[in-house]
């Protein structure tokens, strides 16, 4: 496979992923500063540091310990948090800004 039918193909299952965490009826929302709070590195995002700048659909590379939430500038995100998930913020134009736990 190319490598750009492969970069679509991970990003086409990045952003699938990310339309699954949509938040449920009922569930609080607000900007992810307040919603998680710093937590123990139970997801390896420290391990992931060296993606810091880069697109986010390198992450699809990545053997990760749990799931995988990709939130984008100005998006809400629910306060549910899961220790073994990667949090990865990135920039309008799909940079990795953050990653984090929660």
């Amino acid at each position: 496979m190319g490598m750009g039918l492969r970069q679509g193909a991970a990003q086409a299952a990045l952003l699938l992923t990310l339309l699954g965490c949509v938040a449920a009826r009922g569930t609080q929302l607000g900007p992810v500063s307040r919603m998680i709070p710093p937590q123990p590195d139970h997801c390896g995002a420290k391990a992931l540091g060296a993606l810091q700048g880069q697109t986010f659909v390198l992450l699809a590379d990545e053997n990760l310990i749990g799931q995988l939430r990709v939130i984008w500038p100005r998006q809400e995100v629910s306060g549910d948090l899961v220790a073994t998930r990667l949090n990865a913020q990135v920039s309008d134009t799909g940079r990795i800004t953050r990653l984090f736990c929660g």
